[in-house]
Parts: C-alpha cells; sequence; structure tokens
C-alpha cells in the first residue's frame, strides 16, 4: 500500500511538471524562448528519469529527475544563441513522434529503429532549422507544448494515453487528435504575436 502511494506521488507530480511545463511552452514559446528552453530542459529531464529509472527507489528517482532536470534546463537556457537550431531538432524530434504516433495508430510498431528514427530526425531537424527563420520557433514549441500538455494529463488522468514510452503517447486517437487540436490553437496563436511583433520591429 506504501509503495503504492509512493508510486502513485511520483506520477502525479511528474503529470504536474509536465503538464506546467508544456502549458508555459505553448502560450509563451516563441515570446519567451529561454525560458521556454528551461521549462522544456526540466520536463525532458524528469521524464527520462521517469522513463528509464523504473528500478529506483520512488524518493531517489524523484530526487535524480529533479537534479537532471535542473541541469539540462540551465544548459538549454545558456544555449539560447543557438535558438532556431535547437527549435529546429525539437520540430523534427516532435515530427517525427507524431509520424511514429500515425504509424502505430496503423498497427505499425516500428521498435527501436523508431528511436532511431526520432534521434535522426532531430539532428537533420537541428542542422536545417536555421534556414526557417524565426517561424521554427513558433512550430516548435507549439508542437513540443501540446505534446507535453498531453503527457501530462495522460500521466494525471490517465484518458486512455500511454504514457509510458513516449513513442507510442501519440499512437491512439483521442491523445493524436487532442495533440493537434493543442497544437493548431498554439500555432496560431503564436504565429499571430510573431507576426505583430515582426511588424513592429521592421
Amino acid at each position: 500500500l506504501y509503495a503504492t502511494k509512493e508510486y502513485i506521488m511520483d506520477t502525479l507530480l511528474w503529470g504536474i511538471i509536465v503538464l506546467v511545463s508544456g502549458i508555459f511552452i505553448a502560450a509563451y514559446g516563441n515570446l519567451l524562448f529561454r525560458f521556454a528552453l528551461a521549462f522544456l530542459g526540466f520536463a525532458i529531464g524528469y521524464s527520462l528519469v521517469a522513463w528509464l529509472g523504473g528500478g529506483l527507489d520512488t524518493a531517489l528517482r524523484i530526487l535524480i529527475g529533479i537534479v537532471a532536470g535542473g541541469i539540462l534546463a540551465a544548459v538549454l537556457y545558456l544555449l539560447v544563441k543557438f535558438t532556431l537550431n535547437i527549435a529546429g531538432a525539437v520540430l523534427g524530434l516532435v515530427l517525427m513522434l507524431v509520424l511514429l504516433g500515425l504509424f502505430r495508430l496503423g498497427g505499425l510498431d516500428l521498435g527501436v529503429f523508431g528511436t532511431l528514427l526520432v534521434v535522426a530526425a532531430a539532428g537533420l531537424g537541428g542542422v536545417f532549422g536555421s534556414r526557417l527563420g524565426g517561424i521554427v520557433v513558433v512550430l516548435a514549441t507549439s508542437l513540443a507544448g501540446a505534446y507535453l500538455v498531453v503527457l501530462g494529463l495522460g500521466a494525471l488522468f490517465g484518458l486512455g494515453v500511454e504514457t509510458d514510452n513516449p513513442l507510442a503517447l501519440l499512437g491512439a486517437s483521442f491523445p493524436l487528435v487532442l495533440f493537434l487540436t493543442l497544437a493548431l490553437i498554439s500555432g496560431l496563436a503564436q504565429y499571430q504575436a510573431f507576426s505583430v511583433r515582426r511588424r513592429f520591429l521592421r
């Protein structure tokens, strides 16, 4: 019973961290990209420990997750001069996760090859992201924010979302539709703000 309570608290904490990070990134990612990077880094660091540290004691896993998240948040915050490259990498990564979700929806699970595709997509996005200009930040933050929101809601409320495997998160109809809806709303709102700011800077 105690272990179950610890597991529930761990899952709730993770869900809240990821959800809050996703909301901030989706809402303010383009305007406050440096802070969005910090939120993204913390969410990724904590999530990686949650996914890979299943054999650890719950309290230790939470502590390591906070430390890893804090380190990655600081690293991404300080790498703001590579804004377009990082945004491109994030865009490539999330787009590939969406594609893998569509494959799973059609009954195709690529397994380890899917992981390699995600890494390759992130790498290519990082290399070519700068060619897209400032719009890549809008695209990356709206997609990443929406993904984290769906992940957080899945951890907190279930909703039929498979949160244990990042490659499978969008592999069902409801989470995929929710993700696309949130990404569209965030993208349109951020693009409008991006356009207004660009007009004033001319």
